[in-house]
């Protein structure tokens, strides 16, 4: 159980981490977004998974949460389509697409209370280990692009090799 100072020590940490990021993009500038989503996917691809690969996308998604929750890691997603749209996954050019909302997110969280802004390194690297994780449990290569940035969500497009 979680106690007040745990959650303390946590948004202590978090706040650390948007600093960090902060200092990170100064000195490094824009390769600050590449070194840190290399440095996510490489943690996401060493990740000893517990479970098969799968050739289904939607079920790879659940896998993945399966995942990421076993190293704790509570960034909840889900497949998104707009009222109208006919299906979640798309092809386009040879690849799959698919919209998903993400929530909770911690990353956004503390960038929200240091005031640092969102779509930038720390982001990036978590898109680099949830796209890491996808391609362990999936087999394709996987990118996650930022459609919205917000306080309460952020919607992504998932593009997948066909």
């Amino acid at each position: 159980m979680e106690t007040a100072t745990d959650l303390q020590r946590l948004q202590g940490m978090m706040v650390f981490l948007g600093a960090t990021a902060n200092g990170l993009e100064e000195v490094l500038g824009r390769g600050a977004g590449s070194v840190t989503y290399r440095a996510g996917r490489q943690t996401g691809l060493r990740q000893k998974i517990k479970r098969q690969e799968t050739g289904d996308l939607l079920k790879a998604l659940e896998l993945v949460w399966d995942e990421m929750c076993l190293i704790g890691m509570r960034w909840a997603f889900e497949p998104y389509k707009r009222e109208g749209e006919q299906q979640l996954i798309r092809e386009k050019d040879g690849k799959l697409e698919l919209q998903l909302v993400f929530r909770n997110c911690l990353v956004r969280s503390a960038l929200l209370r240091y005031g640092h802004p969102q779509r930038l390194s720390l982001c990036l690297m978590n898109h680099g280990l949830f796209c890491g994780l996808l391609e362990r449990v999936y087999g394709k290569r996987a990118n996650l692009e930022i459609i919205h940035a917000g306080e309460n969500a952020c919607l992504k497009l998932l593009t997948v090799d066909g």
